[in-house]
């Protein structure tokens, strides 16, 4: 009875400790949940397609990938070197002539003789009249015909022209550096001086103006 007894108690103790063990040695394994794998990658996607792209201004005098610098005052663009006066050589400063032979004697048509309007010769204080007129329009000429507006050019520019009896300039010569005539003084100077009108007079005669450069 006593071994009968004893029995019992050693299974029920082996019974008890096969529970224990199983319970909290050997906890359930918990269910593990698979994402489909569509879903898995769809969701990259879709958090790709929501980023935007943009821009971020960069200051004119800042670098680019450098902050700018909030306390910075901007900065004021580079300045330009002013352009070096143009060396004249010996050659550019040569008083060269250019234009009409005034030499030549006038030609006098059959009309302008028979013509009374002009019994009287010409003044000098009447050809100054009409040549002061345009005298602006001449240091005009001048000033385009040289290189720049820095380089001094020395000497001086002589307009000559011959006045017919009708009034009307007939032959334009004009004496000037070189490198004044390379810049088209002559041909600026022809055109305005030759629209001069004068008034009659008795005969032709050439007339000088000089102008001295500054």
């Amino acid at each position: 009875m006593k071994g009968f007894l004893f029995g019992l108690v050693v299974a029920g103790l082996a019974f008890g400790g096969y529970y224990y063990w199983k319970e909290f040695m050997h906890p359930p394994a918990k269910p593990v949940v698979t994402a489909d794998a569509g879903t898995t990658s769809k969701e990259p996607r879709e958090k790709k397609k929501k980023r935007r792209r943009g821009a971020v201004r960069v200051a004119r005098n800042e670098t680019p990938g450098q902050a700018p610098s909030p306390g910075r005052p901007p900065q004021p663009p580079p300045m330009e070197p002013e352009p070096e006066p143009v060396k004249l050589s010996s050659a550019d400063l040569k008083l060269v002539s250019q234009g009409d032979d005034l030499s030549r004697p006038d030609v006098i048509h059959l009309g302008d003789a028979t013509d009374d309007s002009g019994s009287r010769e010409l003044s000098q204080d009447d050809i100054d009249a009409r040549f002061r007129a345009k005298e602006e329009a001449i240091l005009g000429c001048i000033s385009r015909a040289r290189p720049d507006e820095e380089t001094y050019v020395p000497g001086r520019v002589t307009v000559k022209f011959r006045i017919q009896r009708t009034g009307n300039v007939r032959g334009v010569r004009v004496e000037a550096p070189a490198i004044l005539q390379k810049g088209g003084i002559y041909g600026c100077i022809k055109g305005v001086v030759g629209g001069i009108r004068f008034p009659p007079s008795s005969g032709s005669q050439i007339v000088s103006y000089p102008f001295s450069l500054t």
